[in-house]
């Protein structure tokens, strides 16, 4: 029975401006339902969101200000991603073996998964990885030119040395150092939400506090897998306002940071959002 090529990838959902760059960089606007092949790339904007799907099943979700190159290992079919600037949300399907891998590689090192549900971003030196479901193989690059890491026969199974990083666990993968998973914080509470009238109304959820919270993340969706992201904001205090949303049924998605940086369990709520009317008429 044959098993599906996970490339190419189709633009499942776009929300803001992104690029499509070809295999030689040269950009094009992003539109839904083209197909990104093998060695191109998918850039978003500072307000833009994509999500990718993969022939396998697989998907792939881009926030603001991220880019991302595909890859085909051929021998294995095993697709890459490679996750050049910001942060990537993967949902990947049940892989049959432990040699049967989707990776994401990063500067810092290369993650293998067989199934799961997970974020990476890049983070100054570092990849910052969090695992909300199944399990995420962690092990560090060879020190190499970047640009070059497509050369390097990936691994297919398991890695010498590779650390496991295991449901609501998160990892700071450095350069150097001792590997240590650390358990993410718990999805903040919604307590309520508030509304300002106006010509451009805002909306505000209001969080309980989260021991441990440094800052907070929401995060607002038309489709309850967060395949179609609309909006996300970032505070330091448990409140978070967005603007501009049209009267509708929302999913929406809340999360908390650590002090490492790390962000937690995600908490989701079904809204119904009714803007306040600014005048009768």
């Amino acid at each position: 029975m044959c098993r599906a090529q996970p490339l190419p990838a189709v633009v499942q959902h776009l929300t803001g401006e992104a690029w499509k760059l070809d295999a030689k960089g040269r950009p094009s606007v992003l539109e839904e339902g083209m197909l990104i092949d093998e060695q191109e790339s998918v850039k978003t904007s500072p307000s833009a969101f994509v999500s990718l799907l993969l022939g396998d099943g697989s998907r792939v979700v881009l926030p603001s200000s991220s880019e991302v190159r595909l890859h085909l290992v051929e021998e294995q079919a095993i697709p890459q991603v490679i996750l050049q600037q910001g942060q990537v949300e993967a949902y990947v399907l049940k892989r049959a073996s432990d040699y049967d891998r989707f990776q994401i590689v990063t500067p810092v090192g290369v993650l293998g998964v067989r199934g799961t549900h997970f974020r990476v971003r890049n983070d100054d030196q570092q990849s910052v990885v969090e695992v909300l479901n199944g399990q995420v193989a962690a092990s560090r690059s060879e020190s190499q030119p970047q640009g070059k890491q497509l050369k390097k026969k990936p691994q297919t199974g398991p890695v010498d040395g590779e650390l496991k990083v295991g449901a609501r666990q998160g990892l700071l993968l450095k350069t150097q150092g001792e590997l240590k998973t650390v358990d993410l914080l718990p999805a903040p509470r919604l307590m309520g939400q508030d509304g300002q009238k106006g010509d451009a109304p805002v909306w505000t959820l209001i969080l309980h506090p989260q021991p441990g919270a440094q800052r907070y993340r929401a995060q607002v969706a038309t489709d309850k897998t967060f395949m179609n992201i609309k909006q996300e904001n970032f505070s330091s205090e448990p409140r978070l306002s967005f603007t501009g949303l049209k009267a509708s049924f929302y999913h929406v998605r809340v999360s908390a940071f650590d002090d490492q940086g790390l962000e937690g369990e995600t908490g989701v709520y079904d809204i119904f959002y009714y803007p306040p009317a600014t005048r009768v008429q």
